[in-house]
């Protein structure tokens, strides 16, 4: 998996939300990684403050949150990722889902996937596994790209979010 963190810059200050490893857990005989989303800021993009925030709090020990993406909306921050359970995440009951938090601050988030927009198909390409969200602004409205089954090897999709942002 790429590790790819997610960048803005405000007020001439560069804000990262980033993806890392918290722990490996024993899985069926086999070491599955469990990672978190931290939160680092810096004055010139070169050297980071990384005060070890987890930017959002696990469901439970055996989860793994990845890929965020935010978007400042308003007066909030609007983050989407993915999380997996480490049990069956291959296409399977565990596998990835796409969630959502916001913040008045970007540092202190409000998670509520009921709220990320999007669900698994009833059959198809993305029906067993949702991931990989990537958040775009286009005059004003979020338009998410995100991958499908088999982390993408079924196919790639792009929604577009209707009504206001929660």
């Amino acid at each position: 998996m790429a590790v790819t963190p997610w960048v803005l810059r405000e007020n001439n200050i560069w804000r990262m939300w980033y993806v890392s490893g918290l722990s490996w857990q024993n899985v069926e005989g086999s070491l599955e990684p469990i990672y978190g989303i931290k939160y680092a800021d810096s004055s010139d993009g070169i050297g980071w403050h990384r005060p070890n925030l987890l930017a959002i709090s696990q469901q439970h020990a055996m989860e793994a949150i990845a890929r965020p993406t935010v978007i400042h909306y308003g007066n909030k921050y609007h983050m989407w990722f993915c999380h997996r359970d480490s049990l069956d995440f291959r296409d399977g009951k565990g596998s990835y889902r796409i969630g959502y938090a916001n913040s008045t601050d970007g540092m202190a988030w409000q998670r509520n996937d009921k709220l990320a927009g999007i669900e698994p198909s009833d059959e198809g390409w993305d029906s067993k596994m949702l991931c990989y969200p990537y958040v775009i602004e286009v005059e004003g409205v979020p338009i998410m790209f995100y991958n499908g089954n088999s982390f993408g090897q079924t196919g790639i999709g792009c929604a577009i979010w209707e009504g206001t942002l929660p």
